[in-house]
């Protein structure tokens, strides 16, 4: 099964990553996605680049860059999309025009 760009992650979404869930990783930490840069829409492309905002792990606050496996997006738990204002999810509704 294949994940659309916008399932498999979206600005906003909230990231908790283990050491083995992102590039040159020196610890765990959960992010704030805040822009999408590269490898979403690269097929053959095994990882994500990312510029989120460190909510847990020790840098709380920091800007970061870093390229995220797109292996551990698919993973339970790992991805957590942040709830709809009023049951309208506005990134499938600008789709369904």
């Amino acid at each position: 099964m294949t994940m659309s760009r916008d399932e498999l992650l979206r600005v906003g979404d909230t990231l908790r990553l283990g050491k083995a869930d992102w590039v040159y990783a020196d610890r765990s930490m959960t992010v704030r996605v805040a822009d999408i840069r590269y490898g979403l829409d690269q097929e053959q492309s095994q990882v994500v680049g990312v510029i989120a905002t460190v909510v847990a792990g020790g840098r709380d606050g920091r800007m970061v860059a870093i390229a995220v496996y797109k292996s551990a997006l698919t993973r339970p738990g790992v991805v957590e999309r942040p709830r709809p204002v009023n049951g309208v999810d506005r990134n499938t509704e600008a789709h369904e025009h």
